[in-house]
């Protein structure tokens, strides 16, 4: 046994002279460089590996990137100190001159973020048979705490997947489109396997998607959809803005209608038609109205079978705020607009307002009043702080010089609504406004009388308070006033003859200016009514403005009004003041929105 070990002992000697000789025999020969499978490693590397078979690599040392910020680093030795970053899947390196660690993918590399699955959501339409287009793809709200690129695919088992990279520039909670492709082979529900940067992501509930039967065959009747909600410049469309869409099916399948994008919004909706015959869709808006102008949306559909597959809706957008300034007594009988029923209706949300029943979808008005008799200074201070619109009434008497400003102001595209019984009051505006000294005046029939309205196809005539083409409008207390000499660049509205009076009478009682914005009736009690409630008054010859409280001072006719005479009886014949009224301040609040003297 002593023999046995003294003979490994000197085995062992033997060795580690051998080792020590060849090493040093080695480092000569090969100045220093070390080879692992070749004998001539390359003289230029310290070490030189070589795979023997061509399938096996090299490992450095692996470590999370908690571990490897645990190092203590000795910043002039550790120079270029290398580990491969699991948590980043990248190779890292210590740099003395940036004294931080850096990764050879980029500066960013990997992203670390989570994502919020309550906000993660399959947008689109998915159709077996149908392939996936720009349209589908899932929304994925994401909160990143460190910077860099990011990897996210969802998986289904049904022909189809969701897959995009980029790069995450900022912290915090953003939301992207993680992209669809492939074509639904089966209808049914599927769930879609989330992966993160190589991390499985689990959902609960999990994001999924409805995979729909191939299209039906129906047609659109776009002429009777509803427009449902407010839609606001600047407020994002919610729940409450959708369009009803009536149709009508005649083979069963999925259906999907979609609109083009008009100033921010659009609508869409999908799902299967499980009977045949009349019913009606409900198409989702989103997006953000970006003008006040009317959006006119071209609805398309899937439908098959031949049928026409497009038609439009116009959605209104609310119209913001207006000023108004008011010129006129200010009486119990509300010959300006500035009291009685006809200021009621004017704030009334049932005709102007924000809700989805509002007649004129409109914000409001600031009203503002001169009164009766403002000097001309006032006047044209107030015209040059350029109100939307001026409503003129009994028994503001304008000289020329005031005239002249009220036609300036027109000039510059502002609005006048003018309602004048008085002869010089209306002789000076017209000739101011229309440039022609030989346009008079006259006074006409009295109290009670009625005037026949035209049957021309315009927005005061025809607007959204009612159509009174063919009806009548009626004079209040006082007489109406008629224009002669006017020979062009007007728009009548009624004549200076009334139904229910054989007396002739020639010129124009009732028009509109079709080169500037400028309404006049000759009539200063037009919009007269003591009752503050609206409710008809007792009389059959004065104050034949109505619009009753009850109704949220909706506008209606006075059912029994005028003087006896040319085959009319007391009281039998009807009147349409305040729906004319009603009708004109909708045409120019469309007029300050689009054409105004603030749109400039």
């Amino acid at each position: 046994m002593m023999k046995t070990n003294s003979t490994t002992a000197k085995i062992k000697v033997l060795l580690i002279a051998l080792l020590l000789t060849f090493g040093q025999f080695y480092s000569q020969t090969h100045n220093g460089a070390v080879g692992i499978n070749t004998t001539s490693p390359n003289p230029n590397s310290v070490l030189d590996v070589i795979s023997g078979n061509n399938n096996k690599g090299i490992l450095i040392p692996r470590l999370t990137e908690a571990q490897r910020d645990a190092i203590t680093i000795n910043k002039p030795q550790d120079d270029g100190l290398t580990i491969y970053n699991t948590t980043e899947d990248c190779f890292n390196y210590w740099s003395l001159a940036d004294d931080e660690w850096k990764s050879v993918c980029g500066q960013l590399g990997k992203a670390v973020f989570t994502i919020d699955c309550s906000a993660a959501k399959a947008m689109g339409t998915y159709v077996k048979g149908r392939d996936l287009t720009a349209s589908n793809y899932l929304s994925i709200s994401v909160n990143v705490t460190k910077i860099g690129n990011y990897t996210i695919s969802g998986t289904t088992p049904n022909g189809y997947n969701f897959y995009g990279t980029g790069t995450f520039l900022n912290t915090g909670i953003q939301t992207i489109r993680i992209a669809g492709q492939g074509n639904p082979l089966n209808i049914q529900t599927d769930t879609v396997s989330l992966n993160a940067n190589g991390t499985d992501v689990t959902c609960t509930p999990p994001v999924s998607v409805t995979v729909l039967s191939p299209a039906g065959t129906f047609t659109m009747s776009c002429g009777s959809a509803t427009v449902n909600g407010v839609y606001k410049v600047g407020t994002a469309l919610g729940a409450s803005n959708t369009i009803t869409l009536p149709v009508n099916v005649s083979s069963l399948g999925s259906y999907t209608v979609t609109s083009n994008t008009v100033d921010g919004i659009s609508f869409s909706g999908s799902g299967t038609f499980t009977a045949t015959g009349n019913q009606n869709i409900t198409l989702s808006g989103t997006g953000t109205p970006t003008s006040t102008s009317v959006k006119t949306l071209t609805l398309t559909s899937d439908s098959q079978g031949g049928v026409s597959t497009t038609c439009a809706v116009n959605v209104i957008v609310v119209i913001p705020k207006k000023t108004v300034l008011h010129i006129g007594l200010e009486t119990a009988y509300g010959y300006s607009a500035f009291t009685g029923p006809s200021r009621s209706l004017m704030d009334s949300p049932t005709n102007f307002g924000t809700t989805a029943s509002s007649i004129v979808k409109y914000e409001g008005f600031t009203h503002t009043s001169l009164g009766n008799s403002p000097s001309s200074a006032a006047l044209q201070t107030a015209l040059n702080a350029k109100p939307d619109i001026v409503i003129i009434g009994y028994n503001y008497t304008p000289n020329a010089t005031d005239a002249g400003y009220i036609a300036s102001y027109l000039n510059k595209k502002g609005i006048v609504i003018a309602l004048t019984d008085d002869t010089g009051t209306a002789q000076n505006l017209f000739r101011g406004i229309f440039s022609d000294p030989t346009i008079s005046a006259s006074n006409g029939a009295g109290a009670g009388s009625v005037y026949a309205l035209s049957n021309t196809d315009d927005p005061v005539l025809n607007g959204p308070f009612g159509d009174v083409r063919g009806k009548n409008w009626g004079e209040d207390a006082s007489t109406t006033v008629g224009m002669s000499g006017l020979t062009s660049g007007f728009i009548p509205y009624s004549y200076a003859q009334p139904i229910n009076s054989t007396t002739a009478r020639t010129g124009i009682s009732g028009l509109r200016s079709s080169s500037v914005n400028f309404i006049w009736f000759g009539d200063g009690g037009f919009l007269s009514n003591e009752n503050a409630n609206g409710n008809p008054y007792s009389s059959n010859t004065i104050e034949p403005f109505v619009a009753p409280s009850s109704g949220g001072y909706f506008p209606v006719q006075k059912a029994t009004y005028g003087y006896a005479g040319n085959g009319y009886s007391t009281g039998g014949m009807q009147v349409q003041n305040s729906i004319l009224f009603a009708n004109m301040i909708a045409w120019a609040i469309k007029q300050a929105e689009f054409s105004g003297i603030n749109t400039q």
